[in-house]
């Protein structure tokens, strides 16, 4: 498992150090496909030394595109969510994009956004989740590979907070369902209605933006989103903690019809 995290560091680096002339935005989709391409030529070599098959780590297609678009649903209402309430607490306002993007823009900010979060949710949620929760426990599996998620993001403790509290979401709902498909909709559409509000400029697609107002508010958008954060954080603990306690009930109540 640490080769496999090796690899896939190695590979990150190396491709955001390769500087290839005239690529510009470009680089964003290109360096998810190589990833995807040679993370999931790894996963296949690893799973034929093993002898199992794709749907043990998650990766298959049954009830995938209903779980998908549930996920995408529910993604873009939770950010949706917890922008509006950002909004009625703080100075911040909201108002149409100045750009004007039109449906193809949006189109392909969706298709860049699906595409990287594919691409994380196989690096991360796959073999990786599947494996660490077969060899050392669920509650390991989930929090090890939060953090690895956080840390993909930057060396930062902050993202500990960001990125790592969403990764024990995705982790939930994977080991949950057994599939990547509800935690890569519920990735896609957190990213996607955060792209829709401005604040992933690099994918487009904006249709509102965030603007501070020089009101006086109750509280700042910062510590809103602090306190926001910190109640996920509670929440993704409790999520994690039920599954593991139901997965223990199972396991026991599976031992005991066995011996009757």
């Amino acid at each position: 498992m640490t080769g496999y995290f090796v690899a896939f560091f190695a590979l990150l680096i190396g491709l955001q150090h390769l500087q290839i002339a005239g690529l510009g935005d470009a680089a964003i989709p290109l360096t998810a496909v190589i990833i995807l391409v040679l993370i999931l030529a790894l996963i296949t070599l690893l799973l034929r030394h093993e002898g199992a098959s794709f749907g043990s780590i998650g990766l298959t297609a049954r009830k995938a595109l209903p779980q998908f678009f549930v996920g995408l649903a529910a993604g873009l209402a939770v950010c949706a969510l917890m922008i509006g309430s950002v909004l009625l607490f703080t100075p911040l306002e909201i108002g149409p994009a100045s750009s004007g993007n039109t449906l193809p823009a949006l189109s392909v900010a969706f298709f860049l956004i699906f595409l990287l979060g594919l691409m994380e949710e196989i690096v991360f949620r796959s073999y990786p989740l599947f494996r660490f929760d077969d060899a050392v426990g669920t509650r390991t599996a989930i929090y090890a590979t939060a953090v690895a998620f956080a840390f993909y993001h930057g060396l930062d403790a902050s993202n500990l907070l960001g990125p790592g509290v969403w990764g024990l979401f995705y982790g939930w709902m994977a080991l949950k369902t057994n599939s990547i498909a509800l935690p890569t909709g519920f990735h896609v559409g957190l990213n996607y209605m955060q792209a829709l509000l401005g604040m992933k400029p690099k994918y487009g697609g904006a249709l509102w933006e965030l603007e501070i107002d020089t009101q006086p508010s109750v509280l700042g958008a910062e510590t809103l989103g602090f306190g926001l954060q910190i109640l996920l954080l509670i929440i993704g603990f409790v999520l994690v903690e039920r599954l593991i306690r139901q997965r223990q009930s199972e396991t026991i109540t599976g031992k005991e019809a066995s011996e009757a």
